[in-house]
């Protein structure tokens, strides 16, 4: 028997941000199960809404049919606790409970709050990872709990323009801030810049704790609608990402989706990524990262090559077809490892709280 419904709780999906964007995906195509359901638990820079949201949230919980399954999505901080509290309020219900971990500062907060995570995550039924290292911790803290990778599903182009037949323009796209390396960056382009005089920048994201200084030929823009975000990608030739810290970025997979090398870091689960189709450099280091932009930019086909190889990889790996056959068989196997019909336990579990 698959998984009839199950319900994702986490940020506002129509907002922008990389967990935002998977509980969308997830939502959009029916993931995992034959239906599939996006309820918010909150809203960036909303605090007000966000209270509502989350109250909401636990109401969608209480009221859940006992044969569903509540999906949460935490990161780290503050989503322990709101995230957290749905987590145990689903698992008291009796409904079958699977957490995410999604965040690029899980390890440092695990190893800060072992107790915290303890207490949180023993309510799920299954855990899932984006990184083998966040796997491994959390096999450590809670080792009869399963926890398996599952990577982001991300949509396929049928036909994308291929990197080769793209003016030169090099885009990062995220939180514009010191944890993205977005002032590596803008070190490194001025390098660029001096090497290809044709050659743009786009800086496009959410303002965070750096402001990129005028730079030739280098624009920065405000966070854009995925549909847009998408349209940029297309435009563009290799996107960077010379991130200090990361689980696995969205903005990645979806470079590689449509084709597009990219230039970023050995952090979280990007290695993996860049064995399918891209190229990493040292944390901190502008220099490596102008030399494998301007390479990039110089070799229309070496681009379309790498790009091409990521767009097969994440064929194989990321698609939604691949993550929708993962989410089920995982789904069923919570189901038949938690030891009881959950439909069952939940009416158990209402009638004697009555």
């Amino acid at each position: 028997m698959g998984a009839s419904c199950v319900r994702h709780f986490g940020p506002d999906p129509h907002t922008v941000g990389g967990i935002a964007t998977v509980i969308r995906l997830l939502a959009e195509h029916d993931v995992g199960a034959d239906r599939v359901c996006a309820h918010p638990t909150w809203r960036p820079a909303a605090p007000l809404i966000s209270a509502r949201l989350a109250a909401g949230a636990a109401r969608a919980i209480r009221r859940m049919p006992a044969d569903q399954i509540a999906h949460l999505h935490l990161s780290e901080r503050g989503s322990f606790l709101r995230e957290g509290a749905l987590l145990a309020c689903a698992r008291r219900r009796g409904l079958l409970t699977v957490a995410t971990l999604h965040g690029a500062c899980f390890l440092p907060f695990a190893a800060s709050r072992p107790r915290l995570v303890r207490a949180v995550l023993r309510n799920a039924h299954l855990i899932s990872c984006l990184d083998a290292a966040v796997c491994d911790a959390v096999r450590r803290i809670l080792p009869d709990v399963r926890c398996e990778i599952v990577p982001n599903p991300v949509p396929l182009d049928e036909s994308p323009l291929p990197a080769d037949r793209t003016d030169e323009v090099v885009l990062f796209a995220g939180e514009i801030g010191l944890r993205k390396g977005a002032d590596v960056l803008h070190r490194a382009w001025r390098l660029v810049a001096e090497r290809r005089p044709s050659a743009r920048c786009l800086i496009v994201g959410p303002a965070g704790d750096y402001a990129p200084p005028q730079a030739e030929r280098l624009q920065v823009r405000p966070a854009v609608d995925p549909a847009a975000m998408r349209e940029l990608l297309r435009s563009a030739r290799v996107v960077a990402l010379p991130t200090r810290a990361e689980g696995m970025p969205m903005i990645l997979a979806e470079a590689m989706s449509l084709g597009r090398p990219f230039v970023s870091t050995p952090v979280g689960a990007i290695p993996e990524l860049a064995a399918g189709g891209g190229v990493l450099v040292g944390l901190d280091d502008e220099t490596e990262l102008a030399q494998r932009l301007i390479e990039l930019l110089a070799d229309p086909q070496l681009a379309r090559d790498i790009g091409e190889r990521g767009r097969e990889f994440c064929a194989r790996t990321r698609s939604l077809e691949a993550i929708d056959g993962r989410w089920r068989e995982l789904y069923e196997e919570a189901r038949r490892s938690a030891g009881r019909n959950v439909a069952e336990t939940g009416v158990l579990s209402l009638a004697s709280a009555r």
